[in-house]
């Protein structure tokens, strides 16, 4: 009896592995540290500045993750890291890179994967005709004339608009990528145009033919790579508008917070800079 129920649960665990993202999950289950099962890496390294342990991206097990997804996709970009896990942590949704599974445990709500557990890469990711709805909830409104985008925005004002005119649906998969609020992204035809719909989640999802969706992690490898490495370098360069810099505002001679002047609550210095040492 002991013996079949063994088998059975390594059948389970082998489809289970086998499946494709999301379906490789395991749900309410994580993966604890216990002294030896962490992976401390330099997350910042990796665009990585919140939720870090003792405040220190450049070594940590964790950080402020959006999605699963997202866990999952920078535990593929490491070697070292075997397994992850994500979950909530003091009220914020938090991503755990881990050297094994030994410290499973059960936790409602929790869930865990190995490495090789993540969504396909761009544009396997992207999801055909479908289209993520606004619905008075999902719209990421921002300043579209930062991305040099001057129509189709919402009511002709790309100062304050969910939605612009866009070339490509990789234009639009890039762009939410740079967007720290955007975690979904839209792609198809209105009036006669293409746009790009930035979305704060995809609980909007309808039908559509023609149009394409994605999440915030599902972007052009090259396009996420040189993002990365730009932001590492100079900043967020959305920032850096109306004779705004990343020297002015980020300096550490202005200290830990940067240059006061520069931020109000549209920018801060947590969205618009990284510390040159990171």
């Amino acid at each position: 009896m002991c013996i079949l129920f063994d088998m059975r649960a390594l059948s389970m665990y082998a489809a289970l592995a086998s499946a494709a993202f999301p379906g490789c999950v395991e749900k309410d289950t994580i993966l604890r540290h216990n002294g030896e099962h962490a992976l401390f890496a330099d997350l910042a390294a990796h665009g990585k500045s919140y939720g870090c342990f003792l405040d220190d991206c450049t070594y940590s097990d964790k950080f402020v993750a959006v999605s699963d997804a997202e866990c999952a996709a920078l535990c593929k970009s490491i070697d070292e890291c075997k397994f992850w896990t994500f979950g909530e942590e003091e009220g914020e949704t938090k991503c755990w890179l881990r050297l094994s599974d030994g410290g499973k445990e059960g936790l409602a709500g929790a869930v865990s994967a190995s490495q090789d557990c993540a969504p396909p890469e761009f544009p396997e990711c992207v999801e055909d005709n479908v289209i993520l709805r606004g619905a008075g909830m999902y719209a990421v409104f921002i300043d579209a004339f930062r991305f040099g985008k001057q129509s189709g925005c919402f009511n002709d004002d790309c100062s304050s608009t969910d939605k612009f005119g866009s070339d490509s649906m990789e234009e639009c998969a890039t762009t939410c990528l740079s967007v720290e609020e955007c975690t979904h992204w839209t792609f198809g035809a209105e009036d006669g145009s293409n746009k790009c719909w930035l979305r704060n989640g995809d609980g909007g999802k309808e039908a559509k033919e023609g149009f394409k969706g994605g999440s915030k992690f599902c972007s052009p490898q090259d396009a996420a790579t040189s993002y990365l490495q730009a932001e590492q370098e100079t900043g967020n360069s959305a920032c850096w508008v109306g004779g705004f810099s990343y020297e002015l505002c980020c300096s550490s001679h202005y200290g830990p917070g940067g240059n006061a002047v520069c931020f109000d609550g549209s920018f801060t210095y947590e969205k618009c800079c990284f510390r040159p040492e990171l």
